[in-house]
């Protein structure tokens, strides 16, 4: 399988609903997203500047190709309120087909 037909997962988190909303409004207009699901509030606990933080969060899940990703990580870091946000991508081994080709669609 190439990249064209390779789908990929990016997750990302926001603080604030809002955010969510209009980062996955952006790349599913921009096309370079299938579907965005948002979940939340979640919680999240890390260590930022030396300090253990408790943050409620929203969790984006984007579905999108390896083809687009480059793309997709370059505009969603510049759109992302965050100055070091999780932007994580994960390649996804098998889906069905129809739903591989629908994302695929989406995302040309």
């Amino acid at each position: 399988m190439d990249d064209s037909s390779t789908l990929a997962l990016i997750i990302s988190t926001v603080e604030l609903e809002a955010d969510a909303k209009r980062l996955a409004t952006e790349l599913v207009t921009l096309s370079l997203a299938a579907c965005v699901q948002i979940d939340g509030p979640i919680q999240s606990v890390y260590r930022w500047d030396g300090h253990v933080e408790l943050a409620t969060e929203y969790r984006l899940m984007i579905k999108s190709t390896l083809a687009v990703w480059p793309k997709l990580k370059e505009r969603l870091a510049k759109m992302h309120p965050y100055d070091e946000p999780e932007i994580i991508m994960l390649p996804i081994a098998e889906a069905s087909d129809g739903y591989r080709s629908w994302v695929v669609d989406q995302t040309s």
